[in-house]
């Protein structure tokens, strides 16, 4: 039986988080005593987890040898799937982006998707793998809801599949290393806490407006599920003047606030009787347009911001989160900050602050790197055994 080894956990976890450190440092860092930390270091680089990384001249005194994590120690993938969109990153576990694809997604259906996004991952393994050492795990950020057994997905129109489907099995056939799938809305507000605006936020809200709208929470640092794994849908939240149902035009049979998603302003745009000029034929050249001051497009705009503010004050109701991070093809856009933060202030008696995602587009890769980094980082030091144990 390999004997548990916290003294060299906490060395490597140190190491897994900063930059090169010397043995006093790692000795101040984990509080271990400085015979232990050489012990410590020794047995890490014989194992490979670790090497030496030189000397650092020009300080008085003995010249300090620094140790790093060994570029050979693994590296993680991550996918974000998407309707229009496929990206693939790969990082080894410091955490350092060394990989980035992104293909137009060309099929639709769980097999067909999940083959593209194999191919993908296969192609950046092959690109970092020999000079970066095992592939730990890959990361899955895909549209519509997970289910509490991690594999089984539904409600994922952008994909094609309207039912229940399973996206990790055709996966785990094709890619050799464990996968952890997850909701991309989820993902994008892990990815924002890690390298975004809620870095130091411990209960936030990521609003996610695209071709639909979609909420990740977060509360105590910990994503909120739900027990469907449906939290933070907002897109079937009963606000007041929304179109009914029968009478919604797109591709979502959402009941509400999914207007405020892409298809909605389209919608809204089509029906606007007059336009001056060139009418719009994107949700980005409205609003372009909006930018540069054409009346009807800045209407059609403050109309979405006061509806995504409606539906953040009508969660900050029940979640009272700390901040708001809106992201998303169309909610990234800072035209509609100002009506957003005013009709939440409006409505919300503890008003949360709200901010554009740091991330962009990035989001939900950024979250699915970020949990495929914790699980590969958390078997790296579950493997680490004691001086007797390996």
């Amino acid at each position: 039986m390999v004997s548990v080894d916290p003294s060299g956990r906490a060395v490597l976890a140190a190491l897994l988080d900063s930059v090169p450190m010397t043995r006093p440092e790692l000795a101040r860092r984990t509080s271990l005593s400085r015979p232990t930390i050489s012990e410590v270091v020794r047995r890490l680089i014989d194992s490979g987890l670790i090497v030496d990384a030189g000397v650092r001249r020009g300080r008085p005194g003995r010249i300090p040898t620094y140790y790093r994590l060994s570029p050979t120690a693994g590296y993680v993938v991550a996918v974000d799937v998407g309707g229009d969109n496929l990206r693939v990153a790969a990082a080894d576990v410091g955490g350092t982006v060394c990989y980035e694809q992104r293909q137009a997604t060309k099929a639709t259906g769980a097999s067909r998707v999940a083959a593209q996004a194999s191919r993908m991952i296969i192609a950046a393994s092959k690109a970092v793998g020999e000079r970066l050492g095992p592939l730990r795990r890959v990361g899955v950020s895909a549209p519509g809801v997970v289910h509490a057994d991690g594999r089984t997905m539904s409600v994922a129109r952008n994909l094609g599949e309207e039912g229940l489907f399973d996206l990790l099995t055709p996966l785990e056939e094709r890619i050799d290393a464990p996968i952890v799938l997850e909701n991309n809305v989820n993902l994008a507000a892990l990815g924002e806490r890690w390298r975004g605006h809620a870095r130091d936020v411990a209960t936030f809200g990521f609003l996610a407006v695209g071709a639909g709208i979609g909420m990740g929470l977060v509360h105590n640092g910990q994503l909120v599920r739900g027990a469907h794994g449906a939290a933070g849908e907002v897109a079937y939240l009963p606000l007041p003047g929304s179109v009914p149902s029968d009478q919604r035009r797109g591709r979502g049979r959402e009941q509400l606030a999914d207007e405020a998603g892409a298809y909605g302003v389209l919608a809204a745009l089509d029906a606007h009787p007059i336009w001056p000029g060139r009418r719009p034929m994107s949700v980005e050249e409205l609003f372009a347009q909006a930018a540069t001051g054409v009346p009807a497009a800045r209407d059609l705009v403050e109309a979405e911001a006061r509806q995504l503010g409606l539906t953040i004050a009508s969660a900050c109701a029940v979640f009272d989160p700390e901040l708001v991070v809106l992201g998303g093809g169309v909610g990234h856009n800072p035209l509609l900050l100002p009506t957003v933060r005013e009709t939440v202030n409006t409505y919300v008696p503890f008003p949360p602050r709200i901010e554009t995602s740091a991330l962009g587009e990035a989001a939900s890769l950024t979250g699915a790197l970020f949990v495929a980094l914790e699980a590969a980082r958390a078997e790296l030091l579950g493997t680490i055994g004691g001086p007797d144990g390996g």
